[in-house]
């Protein structure tokens, strides 16, 4: 199940499915550790006569407030005809902790009696062994924790704490867990279970004729049982209603930040580019790590997430971040370069939310496989993205140590790391991560790496480094000419696939990472070889029902073998920019408009953009929201924005 609306301070990381249960959370770094990973923590609805879950199809609307990561869920119980239920969700923007209001409003002229039922299933740390959860009478609060890691929840009424049942039990072998406890509308009462286990507390409210009830329900994390009391103490002697004015405070002024997204769009897709960028931002932890989703229902796919730090997604997040004005955001990404940097000058394939090295599937060394395990497409966008950065907002003395601990050894070694008989870059895996070989991909984005440290280095007077960085690029450029373009067929191979034996294939499936070169701004699209080249390209990829699929033949996530694959959101939008680039007037223009609306109809009323959908159900599929999908849009419209001086009727249209 997709995840939805995800809420963070760059610590404590939540997000929801449809349901408004939680599905993910992690502290305290932005997608690690995870605590939840993927289980259901729900909330429950008891009357005098029926229990019910929150389930998707009780809920009327969900979706983030229009200029704050305050997520708004309305929902409706078929049982309750009379009731009405609204549930605010946010993280404080200071304090590690959650919140959770639920007003409920009663349009009958009789009181009506509930019990509200919050539900914890944590696996703290990532693994269901060795937790505890436990009622705390002294605070009338529930505590789950291991090792370092306390989670303290309770619910408030006014300013103090109410919890009015509870149960903790265990989940495994035959124990399904205490939420079936839940089920009866009773509680055991059991105060406190060990190792794989999950919890129940329950308020009593009634809810007056013609009136309204609020609750506020608490989840607090923290690294010791100390600082959890302590936060409690402060949520306790400060109204939620301070929190919650706090956080629409800092992200009104934030959304603020000038930038060249302007009114000339649309409303729908303006309000697609703010939930954009919360989700950006929101996948940002405090270190400068930018992940690439929190999707723990990858798991069950390769025992694996997207929870890392890709530098490749990191550089383009980011370069989107600074096209649209949020420049002081992304220093923190850049910053922390130098550190991941290797001691040749490349940067690894991906790295955990903490710094470390990610797990890789990537051989290196051995016959038939790349010098290293990389994919050098990673290392070359963070240098242009570094460069692009310091063009745009030119805070040099911040950012001149960088160019010194990463610009210049990372762009040393894309200048060395080269076939001296082609003049391309040495095999390294491409961008999606399946094979070894040169990639036009993986050529282009080097090309611009060694481009931007040529321009940087003589902004900074390293006159003869910028000249060699200089004719390195200008002798790729040609020998991607010469040896990547098919003059026979007016197209781009995908690149040269590398065999076991150390030779080398041609590789001519289309793949819309062949855009590169024109969104790098490696060919103009007034260059003959080119446009012939982009056309056939999105004609292949092109699905009759929208969209562009990754390559042809995709077999990620594909279903039916005879399929060309599933269209792909960053697919799309690179056809999109292209046409940005080459056609009159774009932002009147229906081919574009039809691309767009396309990409807005899969976002949906979640405002949730995955990485991939089925081609025929247009469910989503993979991860989802996947922020790379998100950065595409906000790209996509500030260059649409820069290309439309004017606005025009159907600007106005819903």
């Amino acid at each position: 199940m997709a995840r939805e609306h995800p809420i963070t301070n760059g610590r404590l990381f939540v997000s929801f499915d449809s349901a408004g249960s939680i599905r993910e959370l992690t502290y305290p770094h932005v997608g690690k550790e995870s605590h939840v990973g993927g289980r259901i923590c729900r909330i429950g609805i008891a009357s005098v006569t029926r229990f019910e879950w929150v389930r998707p199809e009780h809920v009327v609307s969900r979706e983030y407030e229009s200029r704050a990561p305050v997520v708004l869920t309305r929902f409706a119980l078929p049982s309750q005809p009379d009731l009405s239920f609204f549930l605010s969700d946010w993280v404080d923007t200071n304090d590690d902790i959650l919140y959770r209001h639920l007003r409920i409003e009663n349009a009958s002229g009789r009181e009506i009696p509930l019990r509200i039922f919050f539900h914890y299933d944590m696996d703290i740390a990532n693994s269901d062994i060795g937790n505890t959860a436990s009622f705390l009478s002294s605070a009338d609060a529930m505590l789950h924790y291991k090792d370092h890691f306390y989670f303290l929840m309770t619910t408030l009424d006014g300013d103090r704490p109410q919890i009015d049942a509870y149960a903790c039990g265990t989940r495994h072998a035959h124990r399904e867990g205490t939420w079936r406890d839940a089920e009866d509308g009773e509680l055991g009462g059991n105060p406190i279970a060990q190792g794989s286990v999950d919890s129940v507390y329950a308020v009593w409210l009634t809810v007056p004729p013609g009136g309204f009830v609020e609750r506020t329900s608490l989840l607090i994390a923290a690294p010791s049982y100390g600082r959890a009391t302590d936060l409690l103490a402060r949520a306790l002697a400060s109204p939620p209603a301070v929190s919650l004015s706090r956080c629409r405070s800092f992200f009104d002024f934030w959304l603020d930040t000038p930038n060249t997204c302007s009114s000339r769009l649309p409303e729908h897709y303006l309000k697609l580019v703010r939930h954009s960028l919360f989700i950006l931002k929101n996948h940002m932890s405090a270190n400068g790590a930018i992940l690439a989703a929190v999707d723990s229902d990858s798991l069950s796919l390769s025992r694996d997430t997207y929870s890392y730090l890709w530098p490749r997604d990191g550089a383009i997040i980011a370069h989107a971040l600074d096209q649209a004005g949020f420049g002081d955001l992304t220093r923190r990404f850049y910053e922390l370069l130098p550190s991941l940097l290797s001691r040749e000058g490349f940067l690894l394939h991906k790295y955990h939310p903490s710094l470390s090295p990610g797990s890789s599937w990537h051989p290196s060394g051995v016959p038939g496989t790349p010098e290293y395990p990389i994919q050098e497409d990673e290392t070359a966008l963070s240098i242009w993205a570094f460069e692009r950065h310091v063009e745009r907002y030119r805070d040099l003395d911040s950012l001149y140590g960088l160019y010194r601990s990463f610009v210049l050894p990372a762009a040393h070694f894309l200048a060395s790391f080269r076939d001296p008989k082609t003049g391309l870059p040495r095999p390294s895996y491409d961008l999606w991560e399946e094979r070894a070989g040169v990639w036009t991909f993986t050529v282009a984005t080097v090309i611009a790496g060694l481009s931007s440290a040529s321009r940087m280095a003589r902004r900074f007077g390293d006159i003869a480094v910028a000249q060699e960085f200089e004719k390195t690029a200008a002798r790729m450029t040609e020998a991607l000419r010469e040896r990547l373009y098919d003059a026979g067929t007016r197209t781009f191979l995908r690149g040269h696939r590398l065999e076991s034996g150390g030779t080398f294939t041609s590789d001519p499936v289309p793949d819309s990472s062949l855009t590169a070169l024109f969104w790098l701004d490696i060919l103009s699209p007034q260059d003959p070889v080119l446009a012939p080249a982009m056309e056939r390209l999105f004609d292949r990829l092109s699905l009759p029902g929208g969209g562009l699929v990754r390559y042809a033949g995709d077999p990620y996530y594909r279903e039916d073998p005879t399929h060309p694959g599933n269209p792909w959101i960053i697919a799309t939008l690179w056809k999109a920019r292209w046409l940005i680039r080459t056609i009159p007037d774009p932002l009147h223009s229906e081919s574009l408009r039809t691309l767009l609306d396309w990409v807005v109809d899969r976002a949906g009323r979640s405002g949730m953009l995955a990485e991939q959908y089925h081609p025929r159900t247009l469910n989503p599929l993979s991860a989802s929201p996947l922020t790379w999908s998100h950065a595409e849009w906000v790209l996509t419209m500030v260059e649409l924005c820069r290309a439309s001086p004017e606005k025009h009727p159907w600007d106005e249209s819903p």
